[in-house]
């Protein structure tokens, strides 16, 4: 727990002398900008400490230890001017338990390609005059995520009364890959990370989380270098399944754009009936457009996921996005959060050296093995509630 608080506090130490800049508030690549996961936009992008599913690549890495089933998903998002984005994703558990041993070790991968729309190129002469109008793509980007976390510790809290809280801190990292290619003429490729941390404690359905997004990287079009959009971000939630099938989800979140030193509140909330039907609203503070976010989802057998969010702006530039998703292979959570046993560094007396004639073989008959009773593959579980 102490070396995962010290990585975070020496990384809010690093990112104000990163962004020691002539040109404040000037970065590269908006989309990285733009909210991903439909369900987190539903909820006003309050996601940090909620981060449950594939989405928590782009909200707190740290949340993919939570996953407890393999998720395949893909979102297309339209209304932002005449741009159009279309993410593939997908994220499970790993069959190990983790770097530090404590399980709940997960893998998270995803890809993205955002279209910047048309814009109109004119031509002249050398004389001056008109030579041809063209439309060139105004921006095409590329970019490739992969994530890792697990489960870094659990501090468990003894009460006088005799009951027992227990608190599970969990750390995740990403990497991308991002390629950017500006009026088909001016391209430029570079990396980034991102870094995240969760603590939840599953008796009182109260989580916090906090993440550094898009560290390090520059884009060079041509002679300017931009850095890349940082952002900090921290939340709260509570979450809590109250009496017959309901769930409720309750979360507030707080971002910092580093380069542009801008901040944004996000408070938001899930309602979900007989496991099937959801309903979430949200709404993002401190920013110029409406901030107001609604969403709605369908689950079928636990299995298949439909996802619908609305984002109110200003006139025709109102966001929609759809993301559908699949859910297989669920791993029991006692599985999930089982702990790497200690090697017990001993090694077995050494047997006397017997001769040929002690070696040779006997007409007894081999020892029958004993039957094992059979196990379930744990591919045929059916994947049980995660909200």
């Amino acid at each position: 727990m102490r070396a995962a608080a010290g990585g975070m506090l020496l990384i809010l130490l690093a990112l104000p002398a990163a962004g020691e800049r002539q040109n404040h508030g000037v970065t590269a690549e908006p989309v990285l900008r733009v909210p991903m996961g439909t369900r987190a936009l539903g909820m006003g992008t309050a996601f940090t400490a909620v981060a449950s599913d594939v989405s928590a690549l782009y909200y707190n890495p740290a949340g993919l230890s939570r996953l407890t089933a393999h998720e395949v998903a893909a979102t297309y998002i339209s209304g932002l001017s005449d741009n159009n984005i279309q993410q593939y994703a997908y994220g499970g558990p790993l069959p190990f338990s983790g770097i530090s041993g404590n399980g709940y070790s997960s893998a998270g991968t995803s890809l993205l390609f955002a279209q910047g729309g048309t814009v109109e190129f004119n031509q002249t002469n050398p004389d001056g005059s008109f030579a041809g109008q063209q439309n060139l793509s105004a921006s095409n980007d590329i970019i490739y995520t992969l994530g890792y976390a697990e489960r870094v510790g659990s501090t468990p809290i003894d009460l006088k009364t005799g009951g027992s809280y227990g608190i599970n801190h969990f750390a995740g990292v990403t990497g991308k890959i991002v390629h950017s290619t500006l009026v088909q003429t001016y391209t430029d490729t570079t990396m980034t990370a991102d870094a995240g941390y969760l603590v939840n404690s599953p008796e009182t359905g109260l989580s916090a989380g906090f993440s550094a997004l898009n560290l390090g990287g520059n884009l060079r079009y041509a002679q300017d270098e931009d850095p890349l959009p940082t952002m900090l971000r921290a939340g709260f939630a509570w979450q809590q399944a109250l009496a017959g099938e309901h769930a409720v989800i309750a979360a507030t979140d707080v971002e910092y754009l580093l380069h542009e030193r801008l901040w944004h509140a996000n408070f938001g909330f899930e309602y979900f009936f007989q496991k099937m039907f959801g309903f979430r609203l949200g709404y993002e503070f401190l920013r110029d457009a409406i901030g107001l976010t609604a969403g709605v989802g369908f689950r079928w057998r636990s299995r298949v996921f439909i996802d619908y969010a609305f984002q109110s702006g200003e006139g025709i530039n109102d966001s929609h996005r759809f993301t559908i998703t699949y859910r297989f292979g669920g791993v029991n959570p006692a599985v999930r959060g089982r702990e790497r046993r200690p090697f017990i560094q001993s090694a077995p007396e050494r047997e006397p050296v017997e001769t040929f004639e002690q070696k040779r073989p006997t007409d007894e008959p081999a020892p029958i093995p004993r039957a094992t009773p059979r196990e379930l593959p744990q591919s045929q579980l059916v994947p049980g509630w995660i909200y």
